[in-house]
């Protein structure tokens, strides 16, 4: 909502946006990718659309192509995931591209008289009716933004921490992970891709099993000797 609140009320300049992109690099650098897992408007709409793609599965008449679409998806898994596993690359091309067109103006990203979103208004539209199968479709395979929050995020301390004594290898974690990471299988999370959005941790049936933590060795040590205390 404050996200929503600053779009539609400040006036953004070269100052304003230098200061939105400080803060976030900071907070990035602190506490991973949180910006996307808690403040990015266009996941929580991305996880609307889910949202509506799942209820329209759930339509009478649609129920008997969802299951063979679900059953499609079985099949073919192995598959998916390698076409999965390539198609996240191209968030860092249009990173790049986004990057050049700004500094350099090789390859501009509009045509004349296009504004704002128009210069991308088919991607947008091809994620969108993307988002209403797959979750996250935008922050999985076109963010620029969740590009380069997830490379500066990798030099970040802070991050999904698996107990593997508690652990009962469930696999919730793992199933409910909105980026499809394999949580279940990390001791510790430090996947690009990670939104620290920690509903793997509100999932987890066990207590302490995971854990956003700050894995710094002198940090750990204070707080093992307090709770030996």
């Amino acid at each position: 909502m404050l996200t929503l609140f600053a779009i539609f009320t400040l006036t953004p300049n070269k100052y304003y946006m230098l200061i939105l992109l400080g803060s976030t690099l900071v907070i990035t650098l602190l506490f991973r990718t949180v910006f996307c897992g808690w403040v990015c408007p266009i996941g929580t709409l991305f996880d609307l659309i889910r949202g509506l793609g799942k209820g329209f599965g759930m339509l009478p008449f649609i129920k008997p192509i969802n299951k063979r679409y679900k059953k499609w998806i079985k099949r073919n898994r192995i598959v998916l995931r390698k076409i999965d596993k390539y198609a996240r690359f191209f968030r860092y091309v249009f990173f790049l591209w986004i990057l050049q067109a700004a500094l350099f103006g090789i390859a501009s990203i509009k045509n004349e008289g296009e504004r704002g979103i128009e210069s991308v208004l088919y991607l947008v539209i091809g994620m969108l009716i993307a988002g209403l199968f797959i979750e996250r479709s935008w922050c999985k395979y076109s963010c620029p933004v969740g590009a380069l929050m997830g490379i500066v995020g990798k030099l970040s301390p802070t991050s999904i921490t698996r107990n593997e004594d508690a652990c009962i290898s469930c696999n919730i974690c793992s199933n409910i992970c909105p980026m499809n990471i394999d949580v279940a299988k990390r001791d510790f999370v430090k996947d690009i891709d990670c939104h620290t959005c920690v509903k793997c941790v509100d999932a987890c049936p066990v207590d302490d099993a995971l854990e956003l933590k700050i894995n710094l060795p002198k940090f750990n040590k204070q707080k093992s000797s307090k709770k030996a205390c």
